[in-house]
């Protein structure tokens, strides 16, 4: 990884931790989790189709939620990583003058 791919990682991290902080995104996503479960709590118990919809529908409410925290952990690194990076060109600057 380069200084820009370190850097595209830090701002797609902050990005992330931006859209998991807006209020208006985490209320949506609780909206659509409780009308998931109230649906599934209302869904008879011989429809397994609906059943088995509505499971994937909280999963992939979860799975976004996991990228983005997903997103913010590679950020992290990627700050540590661009930190390293960036002192080792000082030092090689300062070694080869």
């Amino acid at each position: 990884m380069n200084d820009r791919d370190l850097q595209r990682d830090i701002d797609r991290a902050e990005h992330a931790d931006r859209l998991l902080n807006d209020e208006l995104l985490a209320e949506a996503l609780r909206v659509i989790r409780s009308e998931v479960v109230r649906t599934w709590v209302d869904c008879p118990a011989r429809d397994h189709e609906g059943k088995e919809a509505l499971w994937q529908l909280a999963k992939t409410v979860d799975k976004f939620e996991t990228l983005l925290r997903g997103y913010i952990e590679a950020g992290k690194l990627a700050t540590v990583n661009l930190k390293a990076f960036e002192e080792r060109k000082s030092w090689i600057k300062k070694v080869v003058g």
